[in-house]
């Protein structure tokens, strides 16, 4: 046999030897399944701008490239994302954009898919407003709150107009951010039942309808029940008792007070009204003044009690609800306050 042919052969079989040890390499049979069912489907139109693509890659352990832009062929967007699902940043309103998945296995191999297409959607107004919060039962001359809320379809920034149905519309209150809970205030100055809408725009000017009603009624929510201008109130000892009218102290728009020793301020609540703040101050001396806080309602009655000395006072109430909204405030009024000592008495009872 020949020499060289025996080599040959000597090759060969080593060769098979080493093969059988560390396994023969091997070609894959089938390239990636080509990419299919997205989403948006293609030829899509009135797209959202915030949209998520989506596909079907038909098997696992593959990477793929996105291809995307608004010219065919796509540019690359990204590549070897094993995620079938692709969030771009912000696209442009109206506009047609074109978009292709590439497969890749671990082998290299590579399959394409169709270049598909949306166009978006044009420019949306805001969704319709809703009042999220507001009372629904306050006094006149108050300056009440309101919040709303629209959010925009393109996530604009977003303006406010109310219609407070007493005949005042506002101006175009913002821009507020998309999504911001945006608060204003409000003052009737009569009394009444009254519908509030508001409506939003985004600042290309494309606007919402006007929101369902928020009804609130007008009406007084405090008031005092003694101290009241005109009055004359005397209070000895367990002696509390209005005595009677006089018409000086009501042009002066006074009340006097006669007491052997502090004075309590009574109001009476509507039945929205959960807390009141009583307050005080000296006419003459800005240092003396005082808050009282009555949180207790008994038949919707309040009161605070106060320890002054003679003197000219000034004294109002505030009326706030089970959510802690400012909904009524008392005229001021004027207290004189006159402190009478029964020295003699005082005496006997060994007082100073």
């Amino acid at each position: 046999m020949n020499k060289k042919f025996i080599q040959y052969i000597i090759c060969v079989g080593m060769l098979m030897t080493t093969f059988s040890t560390i396994g023969m390499p091997y070609a894959s049979a089938d390239a990636p399944a080509e990419p299919s069912q997205p989403v948006p489907s293609s030829g899509s139109s009135g797209v959202t701008i915030f949209i998520e693509l989506q596909w079907t890659g038909g098997e696992t352990n593959l990477t793929y490239d996105v291809r995307l832009g608004s010219e065919s062929p796509p540019p690359l967007v990204v590549a070897n994302q094993t995620e079938t699902m692709y969030r771009p940043s912000q696209l442009l309103l109206n506009t047609t954009y074109f978009w292709q998945i590439v497969a890749h296995n671990s082998l290299q191999e590579s399959t394409p898919g169709p270049i598909w297409s949306f166009i978006t959607a044009a420019d949306s107004p805001p969704f319709e407003p809703v009042v999220l919060d507001g009372p629904t039962n306050a006094g006149r001359g108050v300056d009440l709150k309101f919040e709303t809320v629209a959010p925009d379809p393109e996530g604009d920034q977003v303006y406010y107009q109310w219609n407070w149905g007493d005949g005042n519309i506002s101006d175009w209150l913002g821009p507020y951010a998309f999504g911001e809970h945006t608060e204003t205030t409000h003052q009737w100055a009569e009394n009444g039942s009254y519908n509030i809408t508001v409506r939003a725009k985004d600042p290309y000017g494309k606007q919402s309808g006007w929101s369902s009603i928020y009804h609130i009624t007008i009406a007084s929510q405090i008031q005092f029940t003694n101290c009241k201008p005109g009055y004359l109130y005397l209070k000895f000892f367990i002696f509390d008792k209005t005595y009677g009218y006089i018409y000086a102290l009501d042009l002066q728009n006074m009340a006097l007070i006669i007491s052997t020793g502090g004075m309590t301020v009574g109001a009476t609540g509507s039945e929205s009204v959960r807390k009141v703040i009583f307050e005080m101050k000296n006419r003459f001396f800005v240092d003396e003044q005082w808050n009282v806080t009555s949180n207790n309602l008994t038949g919707n009655s309040f009161d605070g009690s106060f320890s002054l000395t003679s003197g000219l006072y000034e004294t109002s109430v505030t009326a706030y609800d089970a959510n802690g909204r400012l909904i009524d405030r008392a005229t001021r009024q004027y207290v004189l306050y006159y402190q009478l000592q029964f020295i003699i008495l005082k005496q006997i009872l060994g007082g100073n």
